[in-house]
């Protein structure tokens, strides 16, 4: 392990289309300590040529060629081949600000904190609209009372049950645009199991590791976004591993943080709900090889919301919709499928 250093993890598997603004990004770090290690899953698309073009140019990158395993498997893997005291993981899609590295590696250098987190933007990879998107930072905006200066921006130092309640439990459970401390990670690693939640699961099993978060009030991530809405794809049974990670999430919770029960339980109803709406874009006919699946989404959907404040915990319509589904399922089923399939 080498002192400094920032190891970036880059799983893809056919990204020949933006693979290479988001190595541009990383090479244009002005931080220089660091290596870039891809971990290809058997592209097929010419994605391995564009990185092997960036390669001759900068020996800092690595490509490292694997059986088609799946992004936990990709990230597992880097992690045991990564040099630096410090990592990191990309989305292939996306990009960084150009000084992210500086402003996480000052951040930890001083030892007294385990990750580094910075805001980040949504972006759909038109670079003249790539500032114009709204920023979607965490709740942690510049404080000048709580907060100490860097670089004209500012840091907040949080314990970790503030960071599983203000941040993995309000929307921020991605794995990406975050330093981490490689001795914080210890043996921790990516639920290969899993294809859906495994970035806030890695983060779930992080927590006992941690004792201090730094979070940035600086958008130094540009997260892609696809504007023909992922909502309208087609069920497949891997989603429910969203319900399957927020259940094992709220076990832990309930286990070792007890005051975030309700809030968890209340995400995990949402998600049930979520994968129902999925669900409910099938035509009735598909439907029925999916009726295990949308008992598991009902009973899901009540037994979370017995958990003593977890109703209120639902965002605005989602009581309206849980009382639905649980009353009516198949009324709520093609109700939706009315609704939201006029948008396909």
């Amino acid at each position: 392990m080498e002192k400094g250093k920032i190891s970036a993890i880059v799983p893809v598997y056919n990204g020949a289309q933006w693979i290479g603004v988001c190595l541009e990004s990383l090479l244009a770090q002005t931080y220089q300590n660091f290596e870039v290690l891809i971990l290809d899953d058997h592209s097929v698309d010419g994605t391995v040529d564009i990185v092997r073009a960036f390669q001759r140019k900068d020996p800092r990158i690595r490509l490292i060629q694997r059986d088609q395993r799946g992004v936990s498997s990709a990230r597992n893997e880097g992690m045991r081949e990564a040099d630096g005291e410090f990592l990191t993981f990309v989305d292939a899609d996306d990009k960084l600000d150009s000084r992210i590295f500086e402003m996480w590696a000052a951040v930890l250098a001083g030892g007294e904190s385990d990750l580094a987190l910075c805001g980040y933007r949504t972006w759909d990879g038109a670079e003249e609209r790539s500032t114009e998107e709204k920023s979607v930072n965490s709740e942690y905006s510049a404080n000048k009372i709580e907060c100490k200066n860097y670089s004209d921006n500012y840091v907040k130092n949080i314990k970790i049950e503030r960071f599983l309640s203000d941040y993995i439990l309000r929307g921020n459970s991605h794995c990406w645009g975050i330093l981490y401390r490689r001795s914080a990670i210890g043996g921790v690693s990516f639920r290969e199991d899993l294809t859906i939640g495994e970035d806030m699961m890695f983060l779930m099993d992080l927590l006992p590791n941690l004792k201090r978060i730094s979070i940035l009030d600086y958008e130094g991530y540009y997260y892609r976004i696809n504007r023909k809405g992922a909502m309208l794809r087609p069920f497949l049974p891997s989603y429910m591993d969203e319900i399957k990670s927020w259940r094992m999430a709220a076990e832990m919770i309930e286990r070792d943080y007890p005051a975030q029960r309700s809030r968890a339980n209340g995400i995990l109803a949402v998600s049930a709900i979520l994968v129902a709406g999925k669900l409910a874009m099938l035509s009735a006919e598909e439907r029925k090889k999916y009726r295990d699946c949308v008992k598991i989404c009902r009973e899901t959907v009540r037994q979370a919301l017995r958990t003593a404040g977890a109703k209120r915990e639902l965002p605005d319509g989602y009581g309206i919709k849980a009382a639905l589904f649980l009353t009516w399922p198949a009324l709520y089923l093609n109700l939706y499928h009315g609704w939201k399939g006029k948008e396909v």
